[in-house]
Order: C-alpha cells, then structure tokens, then sequence
C-alpha cells in the first residue's frame, strides 16, 4: 500500500531530474569518503539542480556555481543544499523520499537562508517541488507546515538585495558594483586602501540639489587568514556627462561632499557600529568608515542618510 501524501496535490509542482543533474550528482558524490556521505551529496545536489531549473523557468537569476554546495571542501565538511539567488541570498533545498512526512534540516543550514524548499526525489527521472518555508527553529520540518511553492516568486522578491563580498574574491561582481576607475577621477583614487587586493564603486543616486548630486560608495576587501578586513569610503561623485560631440568631466572649484551626509555602519540586529557625518567647513573630499574585520558568513548594513533620504546597502561577507 502507498503511503499517504501528506501534501494536498495543488500546492505542488512536478519537474524532471535533468541527465546533466544526475552526472553533476554523480561527479560530486564519486569525491566523497565513504558511501553514506555519497548518498547524502547525491540527494542533495540533485535537489539544488531541480530547484535551480524552477527557477530559471521562472527568470529568477542564480549563481549555482557560488553556492557552498558546489564548493567541495564545505561539501565534504557540511550537510549542505543551497543555492545561490543572485542579488538576495541562500536558498536551500532539502531532499526527502516519496511517503516522507518529515524533512531534516542540519544545524549549519539553520541560518543565512533565505528560506527552505523541500524536494521530493519521486524516482530517476521526477521530482516534485512539495513546498517551502522562509525559517526553521530545529532540525526537524514537518511538511504539512510548508507553504505552497507557487508562493516562492513572491516570497524571493520581498527579500531584502545582498551583496555576498565572497564572491567578490573569485572575481564575481554584479553590474552596479563597478572597477573604481570607472567612477573615480585620480585624485580620489588616490584615497583609496592602497593594499587592498579587491575594490568595488557604486554610484549612488541622493538627487542632491547641489553640483554634486549623487555620492559614490567604494568598497575595500582585504582577505586576512579566516577573516575579511573592509574600509567604506564615500565620495562625491563628479562624473562625466554627455554632451553631443562627446563627453567631458564636470570640474568643480570644491570637489566635497554636500554637508551632513551620514555614512553609517549597523551589525546584524541593527546595531549601529559606527556613524561618520560629512562636515560644513572645512568640507570633506571623502568620508570614511575606519577598517573593521568579519568572519565569513556575518552580515552587515551600509547606510547613507540625508535630511530627507536613507539608503541601504546589505552585505554578507
């Protein structure tokens, strides 16, 4: 006799398991000591590329080769079935049997997730995305708990964007994080952290009613053994603007900031770290956030505040 399905058929979404997910499965379980941990591994990248199928069908970008699965030394460390929603976050995957009424969830997947999709590996060629939820508090997840997964979309689109500055030590960047020379004229380029390997600018937009409207944030990233060590800057952005025949650069007689700009650094919890405030006289060229270091994994907050605008910027080292 079946074993009931504890989940109703409509909150559900059949797709098939790819031949590419079932070599890739096999690559990264072949690398595994013993064969319960291959089994494991199996499961869950089979899981991972299922989920991250559903969600190209849906346009959501993913970065599968950013996720700590696909990493094999946290592979061979962890339990572990993320996959990496570009812009937002780890969203993991975890795999369960046909007729299972419960999902495990290991204690290292327990946090830093966006949320929990539950995979059912119906056989060899199907699988069924049963459901998800945005937390966990234990290692056990009762599946009549999960929310429909046509639900996924919107829950992904709610999620605050992060940038994961790991990404940025193998060379990965999204588009709004530019090389400073493209944004910075030389003379602010030469504020920059001198011995930082990895630099990013971000052109913010305050919309100042001032010559210099907008700001440019410049990120520092200097690997030390287990941790990361940052320096924020902010700079006036003075760039070049269009004209017919070219462009040309916009020359200023005081190329500072607008007064009382606030660049501030709050800790998980919002807990503010440490705040910097652009001065009326004399005026600063740049305004900057002294070096701090973090663990992989933590996750801070840049804010850049005026009388009338704040923006965030969230990041996870």
């Amino acid at each position: 006799m079946n074993s009931p399905n504890p989940i109703p058929n409509d909150t559900s979404i059949p797709l098939w398991i790819t031949q590419s997910a079932h070599h890739q499965a096999d690559v990264f379980a072949r690398q595994q000591p013993s064969p319960q941990k291959a089994e494991q591994v199996y499961r869950n990248t089979l899981a991972v590329c299922v989920v991250n199928s559903y969600l190209k069908l849906l346009g959501i970008q993913t970065d599968v080769t950013a996720s700590d699965s696909w990493n094999a030394v946290i592979r061979l460390a962890s339990d572990v079935a993320d996959l990496v929603v570009v812009g937002h976050g780890q969203l993991e995957c975890r795999a369960v049997s046909p007729g299972a009424e419960t999902c495990s969830v290991p204690l290292e997947s327990q946090c830093d997730r966006l949320g929990y999709v539950v995979v059912r590996l119906d056989n060899d060629q199907e699988a069924t995305l049963l459901g998800f939820v945005d937390q966990v508090d234990s290692e056990t997840l009762h599946l009549k708990e999960l929310s429909p997964i046509s639900e996924l979309p919107h829950h992904l689109a709610q999620q605050q964007p992060m940038v994961h500055l790991r990404q940025w030590l193998e060379g990965i960047y999204h588009l709004d994080w530019q090389a400073p020379e493209t944004l910075l004229r030389p003379k602010q380029l030469a504020l920059r952290h001198p011995q930082a390997k990895f630099q990013r600018a971000k052109l913010i937009e305050l919309n100042l009613n001032s010559e210099h409207r907008d700001v440019i944030l410049l990120f520092s990233v200097m690997p030390e053994h287990d941790v990361l060590s940052i320096r924020v800057q902010l700079h006036p952005a003075i760039l070049a603007e269009p004209k017919p025949n070219g462009t040309r650069l916009i020359h200023s007689t005081l190329d500072c900031l607008v007064p009382n700009i606030k660049l501030s650094l709050k800790t998980e919890g919002n807990r503010l770290f440490k705040e910097v405030i652009s001065r009326p006289f004399p005026r600063d060229n740049c305004i900057q956030i002294p070096v701090f270091q973090g663990h992989l994994g933590e996750r801070f907050t840049i804010l850049i505040s005026t009388d009338d605008l704040t923006i965030s910027e969230h990041f996870q080292l």
